[in-house]
């Protein structure tokens, strides 16, 4: 596990180191994530591959926008699961995605203090 869960100076460039733009770009992704977290919960508890598969596809793609590679690798895994109908193993790597996903929030409310 990384030492920090956002790469905040990548981050910052980004968004050309404009604070507006970085609050409007994490207000986004804190309002997408939490509907991502409720399908891939979903999607494990039914045990449905596709949506596993696609969801974790979403939310890697968005925590990778905010150069969040703890958080990134975790959803990888579990779209990994999801394209081999491995459901019965994402327990784990949901939980894993979870507590990257704390970290994640944590650090960007953070970064918004900072900025």
């Amino acid at each position: 596990m990384s030492d920090s869960p956002v790469d905040e100076e990548a981050l910052f460039e980004l968004v050309d180191e404009d604070p507006a733009f970085l609050n409007t770009l994490v207000e986004t992704f804190l309002d997408d994530c939490e509907v991502y977290m409720e399908a891939l919960r979903t999607a494990v508890e039914e045990d449905d591959p596709v949506t596993l598969q696609e969801e974790a596809h979403g939310l890697k793609g968005a925590v990778a926008n905010l150069k969040a590679k703890p958080a990134r690798e975790a959803a990888r895994r579990l779209e990994e699961l999801g394209q081999d109908g491995a459901v019965d193993e994402a327990d784990r790597a949901l939980e894993r995605l979870e507590t990257e996903i704390k970290r994640l929030r944590k650090a960007l409310g953070t970064m918004l203090e900072n900025y």
